[in-house]
């Protein structure tokens, strides 16, 4: 179990540090997460104006989805309708890093 946690916490830094030491500046606003009101199985990821983010998407039934999104409106799709989603958010400014969780109809 204890190799499981080292090697995560090695990824995670390999892809977060990166990430910090290329940022200037600072982010206006995180990225906000949401669904349609119908079955679409998709996550809506909506950049603030002058800024991007990639995001990395995954459903209790371990769908795993990534994209790279500039300022406006980007999507995720694919998930199990009805499953709860969690998305990491990688940003080149600070905050540098967001997550969320939303349930797709």
């Amino acid at each position: 179990m204890k190799k499981k946690s080292t090697v995560r916490t090695a990824i995670a830094a390999a892809v977060i540090a990166p990430a910090i030491a290329l940022g200037t500046g600072t982010a206006t606003a995180v990225p906000a997460l949401s669904v349609a009101a119908t079955g679409t199985g998709e996550v809506t990821v909506t950049v603030p104006a002058g800024e991007s983010w990639t995001c990395f998407g995954f459903d209790s039934g371990f769908n795993f989805k990534t994209g790279a999104f500039a300022t406006g409106v980007g999507k995720l799709s694919g998930f199990a309708k009805g499953s709860n989603v969690t998305v990491f958010c990688f940003g080149g400014t600070a905050p540098f890093f967001f997550n969320g969780s939303v349930t797709v109809k």
